[in-house]
Formats: C-alpha cells, structure tokens, sequence
C-alpha cells in the first residue's frame, strides 16, 4: 500500500504516512501563535490612492454618463448616472473592507499575513528562514498617499508575498527588516 499524497510506502492499509503526518505537524506549529508578537502592520485605506488608482476607470464611468445625457432622454441619463456612481460607490466601500481586514504580524520567527475581508479569509504563514530577500516599492500615486507595498521574496520559483498599502512605508520598512534580522 502507498500514501496517496507523496508515495510512500505503507505498512498496511488504514496506516497514517510519517512523511505527510511529519509535514502536517511542521505546518500546524508554524500556524500555531505561540510566540509573543514583535511588531504588527496593517494596511492603510486611502480614498485619495483609491481614486488616483482608478482614475482610469472614473475616466470611463464619466464617459458613460456623458454618453447617456447625449442619447438617451434625461430619465435614462440620470439612471446611468446613478448607476456607475453606486458602482464606483460600492468599488470604494469593497477597498475600505479588504485594507481593514489586512493585518501582518511579525513574531519571533515568522510573520503571518491575515487577509479577512467580505468572502476572503486568508492566512500566509512565512518562517523568517524562508526569506531570500525584501524590498519596498512606490508607484508614483503611492508616493503622493505616502504609502507603499513590501515584497518578500521567499525560496521557490515565483514565490513571495506582498503587502500592500502600507503607511509610512521606509520606517515600517526598516523596523520590520530589524525584526527578521535579528532572528536569523
């Protein structure tokens, strides 16, 4: 008999696999908060990054109206008008929900990142040795909010984490690459 998730062979048939048993205990510890917080950082919701973000899309919506106003008689104009700004209202309530739901809490050799917004409910859990590098970056609408986005890039192709919308984002920065370094 062989484990169905990595192959292994198995005694007899109803045994649990030590190598999948092993990685499933490794997983629940490192979830586990059993080790005091350092430092947390949430993200930061700004209606004016959000409008600077979207401005291509509020582009659009005011193109729509105007259109409406110019072919349709005035009570199908104003019905589009209302339409695109419950729209656009609803896209900016959505941003406010999921930046107070994003926390990130760096403990002594890990940080976890928790997204819990309307239908997301994710958690990353990343040890401090899995860390290759890190660094912060501002688009240009960043720079004029004053916040900024931290990757960190972890072993494995492609993989990483970012987080987004961060305040005060070099000082943030460097307390946070302090706390991993002073781990390692």
């Amino acid at each position: 008999m062989r484990c169905k998730m990595c192959g292994a062979k198995l005694k007899k048939e109803g045994d649990i696999c030590k190598n999948c048993y092993q990685k499933y205990k490794e997983k629940a510890q490192l979830r586990a908060d059993n080790e005091q917080e350092i430092y947390q950082v949430k993200r930061k919701y700004s209606p004016k990054f959000n409008l600077l973000k979207n401005s291509e899309i509020i582009l659009l919506l005011l193109v729509v109206i105007f259109a409406g106003f110019g072919n349709y008689n005035t009570g199908w104009a104003i019905l589009i008008m209302l339409t695109c700004i419950v729209a656009f209202g609803l896209w900016m309530f959505f941003n406010k929900k999921r930046a107070s739901g994003t926390k990130t809490t760096f403990y002594e050799t890990k940080f976890k990142y928790r997204a819990q917004y309307l239908f997301v409910d994710r958690e990353e859990v990343v040890p401090y040795k899995d860390i290759k590098d890190m660094a912060y970056f501002q688009t240009r609408s960043q720079k004029i909010c004053k916040i900024g986005d931290i990757r960190f890039y972890t072993k494995g192709f492609l993989a990483g984490i970012t987080i987004q919308d961060i305040p005060e984002i070099q000082e943030n920065f460097q307390k946070i690459r302090d706390v991993i370094n002073q781990s390692r």
